[in-house]
């Protein structure tokens, strides 16, 4: 007789289910759980509030999944939280330590926000932004208990604005606000129930009356996940964002995202509309896996603001010369030139492994030559290849930006 194959514990249900949520595997996620609450309700009658709320999460991320927007993620740095300060790198406005903030606010906040000791690994530092202030010095806003306060410069010190947040009251405390350079729209960061799990990302507006917020929406993906998302920063003027999130990261440490192009949430939609998408376009889109990642960032500084904004030389047509991505003027523009930047790369790797190859075949024996010689004809081939792919790249570019 075969022997029975070992029944999993509901223990061993619940784990399964968990890991398969943050990979995404969102079928697999709730098969697992299905299964651990028919084992568990043959111990007990009720289901736990957590298990209730892993459902809702699920269900939740699957319906953003399919929709995820095309984040263009230029690189992913992975920094430990207690550096997050020291090598975040700061645009329009400035987000601030206690150190840093101003005197007379700092002595009402003598304490940073605390961050959630559920939804962060015990290695995990404690967060290290408690306000923000905008590039023109105009507002300051410092997360408050369950809201946030809002201060503005009365002389030499700085004045509480009358500005209700009894809408963004919550049990949980908000962390990491950005103020748009609108003056009006804000990203903030909240571990609640009603997210994907751990810290999500919210924004809202001030009503037309400047004195309260609407509600809160719940931000899609790629800007959440079911780990941590813990701050979001869009530089308008200069065409270029952060996200920070502990997403496939070490513990104790987050990825640090920086993308270009207009988030597709702060542009208006038409017809609702979503491409279907194919199973690894989804989960690329959604999970930022796969994009551009330097390991050894923490030895380095951040890019300075004028770096930041000189990215690119890209010659358009006659005396026209874009230098930042902000200059593109379609997306659609946006996108193929940042496709022609990662074949350019590609490229280079190739052909520096054919000089390679080259230097080889003039030091070595004929035996040896006949094999390198297929090698170099084959990749000369396709460096060829690519290299006219580049050219029809960056025509295409052109195109979308009205160059006839």
């Amino acid at each position: 007789m075969k022997p029975k194959t070992p029944t999993p514990s509901p223990e061993q249900l619940l784990h399964e289910a968990e890991h398969a949520y943050r990979a995404y595997q969102f079928e697999a996620a709730k098969t697992a759980l299905e299964k651990y609450i028919a084992a568990h309700q043959k111990r007990t009658q009720s289901l736990p509030d957590s298990i209730t709320m892993l459902q809702e999460q699920i269900a939740r991320a699957e319906r953003m999944y399919g929709a995820a927007d095309e984040l263009h993620v230029v690189d992913s740095t992975l920094v430990s939280m207690t550096r997050l300060a020291e090598l975040f790198p700061q645009g329009t406005g400035r987000f601030l330590t206690l150190a840093q903030l101003p005197e007379d606010l700092r002595a009402r906040f003598t304490q940073p926000t605390p961050v959630a000791k559920e939804s962060m690994p015990s290695t995990m530092g404690r967060f290290p932004f408690v306000g923000f202030v905008d590039a023109l010095g105009r507002n300051c806003i410092i997360p408050e208990g369950r809201a946030l306060a809002w201060f503005a410069p009365a002389g030499q010190s700085w004045e509480r604005q009358g500005i209700s947040a009894k809408t963004l009251e919550a049990d949980a405390p908000l962390q990491a606000p950005f103020l748009l350079e609108d003056g009006m729209t804000l990203f903030f960061a909240r571990h609640l129930p009603t997210g994907l799990g751990g810290y999500d990302l919210y924004m809202t507006r001030l009503t037309e009356q400047g004195n309260s917020f609407f509600e809160a929406t719940l931000l899609g993906m790629p800007y959440n996940s079911p780990y941590n998302d813990y701050l979001l920063a869009y530089h308008e003027s200069q065409g270029w964002g952060i996200l920070v999130s502990d997403r496939f990261a070490p513990a104790g440490q987050v990825h640090l995202y920086r993308f270009t192009g207009r988030p597709a949430f702060l542009s208006a939609r038409e017809g609702g509309q979503t491409a279907e998408l194919s199973g690894a376009e989804a989960f690329r889109r959604a999970s930022l896996s796969g994009v551009l990642y330097r390991a050894k960032s923490e030895t380095s500084q951040p890019a300075t603001q004028r770096e930041t904004k000189e990215e690119l030389t890209f010659h358009l047509q006659g005396a026209v010369v874009y230098h930042r991505w902000a200059d593109f003027k379609t997306e659609e523009g946006r996108r193929t030139f940042a496709e022609a930047q990662a074949l350019r790369e590609v490229l280079g790797r190739e052909a520096t492994r054919l000089e390679q190859l080259r230097a080889q075949w003039r030091t070595s024996e004929a035996a040896t030559r006949s094999e390198l010689r297929s090698e170099i004809l084959h990749l000369e081939a396709i460096v060829q290849q690519k290299q006219q792919q580049y050219r029809d790249l960056l025509n295409a570019v052109r195109r979308h930006e009205g160059v006839r």
